[in-house]
C-alpha cells in the first residue's frame, strides 16, 4: 500500500488493521504507507509446535542472524549445486532464484526438460501476469496455465487461453494476447506505446523472490542469490524461505 492508496483509505475514517512481518522483505520501489511507520504491537514469541518444524526453524535462523550449514534437517535440505537432479527441479511446485538474469536462463531449461522447444508459449506452458488488467481478471504476479495456443503467423501478437494455476472462484479462464518480440528477445527495449497494446506476461516455472512475495506453495527449490542484496541480504532469504508450506530444498 503505497502513500496515495494509504491515504485514500485513511480518509473514509474507517478504522484499519495492518498485520504484517518486518521481516519480509520491502516493496521494489517505494515504500508502505503503514508497513513504515512502527507498529502497535509486535508478536514475538513462537509457540513450540511452530518451532519444532524445520522450515520455520530455518527462517528463524535467518531472521536472527545465524547462519545454516548443509545438511537434511527433515522437511527442509541444505545442498550445493552439484547434488541439483533433474528429478528434483522438475517435482517442485516452484522455483525460486533471485535475479532476472537466473529466472531467465531458468525457465529456459525447465522448459527443455518439460519437453518444450517452441519460442512461444505453448499448451500446457506455465505464465505468470506482470502487469494488472481488472476486465481480464489479471493480477500482478498471480500464475496461469497455457490451455490452448493460436497458430502462429506473421502478426506481431499470439492468442492464447489461459487458466489459473490454482483453482481461484474470484477468477476464470482469460484471452490473452501477447507480443512475439517479448519472448524472441526478453532483453529487448520495447516501446511502451506498443507493448501496451498486449498483455505483459513471461514463463513462471522459476520466479524471483521479489515476484513471489505474498504466495506460499507446498514443495520449493531456491536457490540462494542472497549475495546480490548486500543490505536486505538477509531479508531477502527469509522471505524466500516462509515461501514454502510443506518441503523446502535450498541450493548455495
Amino acid at each position: 500500500v503505497d502513500e496515495q492508496l494509504g491515504r485514500d483509505l485513511m480518509s473514509f475514517g474507517t478504522p484499519i488493521l495492518v498485520l504484517g512481518d518486518p521481516g519480509q522483505l520491502p516493496p521494489i520501489s517505494g515504500g508502505g504507507f503503514f508497513t513504515e511507520h512502527e507498529p502497535d504491537i509486535l508478536l514475538t514469541e513462537i509457540h513450540r509446535q511452530a518451532r519444532d518444524n524445520p522450515i520455520i526453524r530455518l527462517a528463524l535462523d535467518v531472521r536472527e542472524g545465524r547462519e545454516f550449514m548443509r545438511g537434511d534437517y527433515g522437511a527442509a535440505q541444505v545442498i550445493g549445486k552439484e547434488d541439483v537432479t533433474q528429478e528434483l527441479v522438475l517435482k517442485a511446485d516452484q522455483v525460486l532464484v533471485g535475479t532476472n538474469r537466473t529466472r531467465r536462463r531458468y525457465n529456459q531449461r525447465l522448459r527443455e526438460l518439460k519437453g518444450f522447444n517452441a519460442d512461444y508459449p505453448q499448451a500446457g506452458d506455465k505464465l505468470v501476469c506482470l502487469r494488472n488488467d481488472p476486465a481480464k481478471g489479471l493480477l500482478n504476479g498471480s500464475l496461469w496455465k497455457v490451455m490452448t495456443s493460436s497458430r502462429e503467423t506473421v502478426k506481431p501478437g499470439i492468442n492464447l487461453l489461459v487458466s489459473p494455476e490454482e483453482d481461484d472462484p474470484d477468477r476464470g479462464v482469460a484471452k490473452i494476447k501477447l507480443l512475439k518480440a517479448a519472448f524472441e528477445d526478453p532483453d529487448a527495449d520495447i516501446p511502451w506505446q506498443q507493448k501496451k497494446r498486449f498483455d505483459d506476461f513471461d514463463y513462471g516455472y522459476a520466479l524471483t523472490v521479489h515476484k513471489a512475495q505474498g504466495s506460499q506453495w507446498n514443495e520449493i527449490v531456491l536457490f540462494d542469490e542472497s549475495w546480490a542484496f548486500k543490505e536486505t541480504r538477509q531479508r531477502w532469504l527469509y522471505t524466500a524461505i516462509t515461501r514454502a508450506a510443506e518441503r523446502l530444498t535450498i541450493v548455495r
